[in-house]
């Protein structure tokens, strides 16, 4: 691809550059950056199925904890195990309208119920969730253990 080809990007390729799943080694590269220029990384898990203006404005919320924010989103499949019934968009569809908001750096499409293996490598700045305890967080000990910390919104 020459210089002039990877600047004149689509609007729709530069957000499904933004989306990703299961690319470990893209994502070793991009965190290896974003620490060089001391970005603090910020994480939040979840279905994220349909957008209204109440969730908008809490992603926007959870963006303001730092200066990248990475969504990890559910798979399908995913989404099912954990005791989603049904699901109105596909997990590409999603990670479409979620690649395509502004504040949004990253969109990781992951296969476990549970974020902790990728929260193992991402080693996020910030884990942001809605409980009422951080120590009910997912992975309150191992956002803790690598010096993040654990953000509580409503």
């Amino acid at each position: 691809m020459t210089e002039q080809q990877t600047t004149n990007k689509t609007e729709l390729e530069r957000i499904q550059s933004r989306i990703y799943k299961n690319d470990i080694n893209n994502l070793s590269k991009k965190i290896g950056l974003w620490r060089f220029k001391s970005y603090k990384i910020v994480f939040i898990y979840g279905n994220y199925d349909v957008l209204d203006r109440k969730r908008i404005e809490y992603l926007t919320r959870v963006a303001d904890f730092g200066n990248r924010l990475v969504i990890g989103l559910r798979s399908d499949d995913a989404a099912m195990r954990s005791g989603t019934t049904t699901l109105a968009n596909d997990e590409y569809t999603r990670a479409t309208v979620l690649a395509s908001l502004r504040f949004v750096s990253r969109v990781e499409i992951i296969d476990d119920v549970s974020p902790l293996e990728f929260i193992k490598i991402l080693k996020p700045h910030v884990l942001v969730d809605s409980k009422t305890d951080a120590k009910q967080a997912a992975c309150y000990e191992t956002i803790i253990a690598n010096g993040g910390k654990v953000e509580l919104i409503d």
